[in-house]
Order: structure tokens, then C-alpha cells, then sequence
């Protein structure tokens, strides 16, 4: 073998290597800066899909729940309503992500993190109103982020 054909050789494996590298550091940068934080959003939506089921009983009947459960669902709902924006937040170029569909409109969910705050103050108040305008604000909820029943 001449000295050509090793240098070709060389140049070829090194290539290779350094090709292989770059392909695998742009695959965890997209991975960790948006599909990550994607799959978090997403789960997140889950978890507040199962929040709206799990305390219905206390905002559709706002001032009735014993004291307890209604600042447990108050907690539970605004805690969602924080990390809704949060998560949100934490998706790099979020209006291109949302002009694929690929997660929901940025006004969607500032329209969702309304409501489930708007949720969460409601708890206490008993009033007949406020159960109809709580049910408004649930399925506003469940439209602005996509939640099937």
C-alpha cells in the first residue's frame, strides 16, 4: 500500500468519525432544546386533562367542599396553570413548533392558563353562577389545549 492510499484511508476514517460525531451532538441538541420540552408540554396537558376530571367535584360545586379539599384543588389547579407557562416557555422557537401543530397556539394557551387561575380563585365562592361560568372556563380549558373526552 502507498502512502497515497493510506493518507485516503486515513482521510476517509477520520471523515467518517467526525461525521458520525456531528450527526449524534445536532441529534441530543434538537433532542434536549425540543423534544424534551415538547414531550414535557404534552405531558403536562395530560396531567391537566386529569386535574379537570379529578376536581370537577369542587369547582363545579365552588363553596360547598370541605376546606381542605377545595385548597387542594385550588393548589392543584393553579400549580398547573404555572407550570403550563413554564414548560411553554422552555420551548425554543415555539411559534414555529406551533405553526406545524405541533403544540398548541401560544394564545391557546395563555387562554388555558386564564382559566385554569380563573379555576382556581373560583373554588371558594359558593355561588349557582359560578358553576356555569366554571363549566364555560373547563371547556375553554379543554378546547384552547386540544383535550379529547
Amino acid at each position: 500500500m502507498s502512502e497515497i492510499e493510506i493518507s485516503k484511508l486515513i482521510l476517509a476514517s477520520s471523515a467518517t468519525i467526525i461525521g458520525g460525531v456531528t450527526v449524534y451532538v445536532i441529534g441530543r441538541i434538537v433532542e434536549k432544546f425540543y423534544i424534551e420540552p415538547v414531550h414535557k408540554q404534552s405531558n403536562l396537558i395530560g396531567e391537566i386533562a386529569d386535574s379537570l376530571i379529578f376536581c370537577a367535584n369542587i369547582y363545579g360545586n365552588p363553596g360547598v367542599g370541605k376546606p381542605e379539599e377545595m385548597d387542594e384543588a385550588s393548589k392543584i389547579l393553579r400549580q398547573h396553570a404555572s407550570q403550563l407557562m413554564a414548560s411553554t416557555q422552555s420551548i425554543r422557537a415555539y411559534w414555529l413548533l406551533q405553526l406545524f401543530r405541533i403544540v398548541p397556539k401560544h394564545k391557546n394557551i395563555i387562554s388555558a392558563h386564564q382559566n385554569l387561575i380563573g379555576l382556581s380563585n373560583s373554588v371558594y365562592r359558593e355561588n349557582s353562577r359560578l358553576e356555569e361560568h366554571n363549566d364555560k372556563r373547563r371547556k375553554e380549558i379543554e378546547k384552547s389545549l386540544r383535550i379529547r373526552k
